[in-house]
């Protein structure tokens, strides 16, 4: 009998210990994508990253796919061929290339650009829309990413939302339309369904994207569409619209706001007028 418990409790200790030996061991690089995709940057300059949160899943083991990855700004410490170091508060990082966006540092951008930035007067990864470039390389912006326009288009709360904000000179990249730069809006397929994201980088035919909740996941070409951001829309166009992450379709164009980068929809058979971004409405996947 002291023998079966001692057996027992040997195996239960061997349990524990295999399991706390497990701990941390989740594969840190997951996605079919190239780590050491090539970056250019200098240091001191600015880019985007993920590297607060890929850092803390490193170290505690967790699997990347279930975790949220949000762009943050950072500065460039120095680059290396697969990771290169950021700096941040007095905090440095070792952040794979491909999870790092560097930023122009003689960026110009003029009214009616797309521009891929952070949202200046809080945080995260933002693509904004110029609408006043009186300065270029510190044009007047409003984000496309951030919620609460007024679904009302004639909203007097919309005269706070367009007045913009001014960028920082070096801290943003002009997004040219059919070059599937990062920040480029794009829909890839699958399980049968069509998902939002946006390109973080590409390499050959491989992109790696970030999607619904700031979830990576790398995907190819063939499996792509790129979403234009002037894209000819007017009102009563049938499109499909992002929601919960996934173009639907059954929508119907109500107004288009050109100059900040809105369009009001509505499900055909609703009256419920919703505001949209230019990167969350789309004929191409008509």
């Amino acid at each position: 009998m002291k023998k079966t418990v001692f057996t027992l409790a040997f195996c239960a200790i061997a349990a524990i210990a295999s399991a706390q030996g497990t701990e941390g061991k989740a594969n840190p690089w997951p996605w079919d994508f190239p780590k050491a995709v090539s970056i250019e940057a200098e240091p001191g300059q600015k880019v985007l990253s993920c590297y607060m949160h890929y850092n803390d899943a490193v170290k505690k083991g967790e699997e990347m796919f279930k975790n949220t990855m949000i762009f943050y700004s950072s500065n460039m410490e120095k680059v290396g061929g697969e990771t290169s170091l950021l700096g941040d508060y007095g905090d440095e990082f070792e952040v794979p290339n491909a999870l790092i966006i560097p930023l122009d540092k003689q960026a110009k951008a003029k009214k009616g650009d797309i521009v891929l930035t952070w949202w200046q007067s809080g945080s995260g990864m933002q693509r904004a829309i110029v609408i006043d470039d009186s300065t270029p390389t510190e044009p007047v912006v409003c984000y496309l990413d951030l919620s609460g326009w007024p679904d009302d288009p004639n909203s007097p709360k919309l005269e706070e939302k367009r007045k913009g904000e001014q960028l920082k000179p070096g801290t943003f990249n002009v997004i040219k339309s059919g070059k599937w730069q990062s920040g480029d809006q794009v829909a890839y397929h699958s399980k049968g369904e069509w998902n939002a994201g946006r390109i973080i980088h590409v390499d050959g035919d491989k992109i790696l994207v970030s999607g619904f909740a700031s979830y990576i996941d790398a995907t190819t070409k063939d499996r792509v569409k790129v979403i234009p951001f002037k894209e000819k829309i007017k009102e009563g166009d049938q499109v499909s619209v992002v929601w919960v992450g996934m173009y639907r379709p059954g929508y119907v164009v109500v107004k288009v706001d050109d100059k900040y980068g809105r369009i009001y929809v509505k499900k055909e058979d609703s009256d419920r007028i919703e505001c949209k971004s230019v990167a969350e409405v789309t004929k191409v996947l008509n």
